[in-house]
């Protein structure tokens, strides 16, 4: 009926100790009621994204299964079993210093692609690590531009061509040979942090880059001029771009680079934003709009918005980007900079942070919580009410 955990357990299962009620060990400076609203609100939508995802995704590995290929759509997406299964006891955690909480005892993909769950919480760690680095190069002494880089792109080009094509013009171009190496030695470049992102409009699939360039202090933006043309070049030889298109050549040299001095960890986290805070509602709104189209939306709008073509799409973006590092680092700059070397998995798996735990779930609760779809409003629950909240969802769903 409720949580065995509540009461104690008798099934053989180590019994918990009564937790502590809420609040007494939370500090004072807690975040606005409106905050909380707000992060719940954005919590909701990724776990209603996520269902949709694990619903697509099955579907697309089904084919496999039957071939005998594989015996479990977890086999072919790890998403699919993402806080859906559960590799022991299931329980409902709470961390008083952030009035958070979260569950415990499930599986996690560790997927900053596929999973809108697993990438929230691995880019905002990952914000804290760019903040961190950006900190100890001003101590350092140390210049940092933002570069960012980008191509033409059509809407019948396929996302895998464009990523191998983006891959071959950097790896095999750009960054191989004697002019970048040169400039590099010109401007002092001591390493880079790279990001990857992806969104889709009205013309297509849109990656494109972001990097965080450290060298000498007094560089600037001196050397875009020069980067572009090798960028030009890069994209001519991999096939991102056609010489002979005169219009898109010409608005390549003004749009294919763009160089920014006197950069702070701001400037370079707002450039995330678009993708990054996809679950807010105002982005959600925006992406329905003919703006929001053109300019383009983040894949895991896809999951909410599901229009004509978005499980096609959403399925194609989550089988190019396997494998691919949404956040690259020069060897040896995380060591340079203070910041420890942190898998994305090991940033998903909330079961590392401290927190009590509030409730443990048995498994008919649990099963309650999926059939519902009511994970996130299990866990506002826990945060706004304690264990008795937690209670009463569980007993209402039941029809009590």
């Amino acid at each position: 009926m409720v949580s065995e955990c509540l009461h104690g357990r008798n099934s053989g299962h180590q019994q918990c100790n009564e937790p502590a009620p809420l609040g007494t060990t939370a500090k004072s400076a807690t975040p606005p009621a409106d905050d909380r609203e707000h992060v719940r609100l954005q919590r909701a939508l990724r776990y209603q994204a996520l269902s949709q995802a694990r619903h697509w995704l099955r579907a697309d590995a089904q084919p496999r299964i039957d071939s005998g290929a594989a015996e479990y759509p977890g086999d072919v997406y790890r998403t699919t079993d993402c806080r859906w299964v559960s590799y022991g006891d299931v329980t409902i955690n709470h961390n008083a210093e952030h009035q958070s909480a979260f569950f415990g005892g499930l599986a996690t993909c560790g997927s900053v692609w596929a999973c809108p769950v697993c990438a929230a919480k691995i880019q905002e760690r990952r914000r804290l690590e760019i903040e961190t680095a950006m900190t100890a190069a001003e101590a350092q002494g140390l210049g940092v531009t933002l570069v960012t880089f980008t191509f033409p792109h059509q809407s019948w080009h396929r996302l895998p061509d464009l990523i191998q094509q983006q891959r071959d013009a950097f790896r095999r171009y750009l960054r191989k040979g004697s002019p970048f190496r040169r400039l590099r030695e010109r401007i002092g470049f001591q390493g880079l942090i790279r990001s990857l992102e992806v969104v889709h409009g009205d013309n297509g699939w849109h990656p494109h880059t972001h990097e965080l360039w450290f060298h000498r202090p007094d560089v600037g933006t001196c050397y875009q001029v020069e980067l572009t043309r090798l960028w030009e070049r890069a994209c001519i030889r991999s096939g991102l771009l056609d010489p002979d298109d005169q219009e898109s050549a010409r608005a390549f040299r003004v749009h294919g680079v763009d160089v920014r001095a006197d950069v702070d960890a701001g400037d370079y986290l707002a450039k995330q934003d678009d993708s990054r805070r996809w679950g807010a509602s105002h982005e959600i709104a925006k992406a329905k709009s003919k703006g929001g189209r053109a300019k383009g939306v983040h894949p895991h709008h896809f999951l909410i918005r599901q229009g004509p073509g978005d499980a096609h799409r959403y399925v194609e973006y989550v089988q190019a980007m396997k494998g691919a590092r949404q956040l690259y680092w020069t060897p040896g700059l995380k060591e340079r900079l203070g910041v420890l070397d942190t898998s994305d998995e090991a940033l998903a798996d909330e079961d590392r942070e401290t927190a009590d735990v509030l409730a443990m779930l048995t498994p008919d609760d649990w099963a309650l919580l999926r059939s519902n779809d009511a994970r996130a409003e299990a866990l506002d629950a826990a945060e706004v009410g304690g264990r008795e909240a937690v209670t009463a969802l569980l007993r209402s769903l039941r029809g009590a």
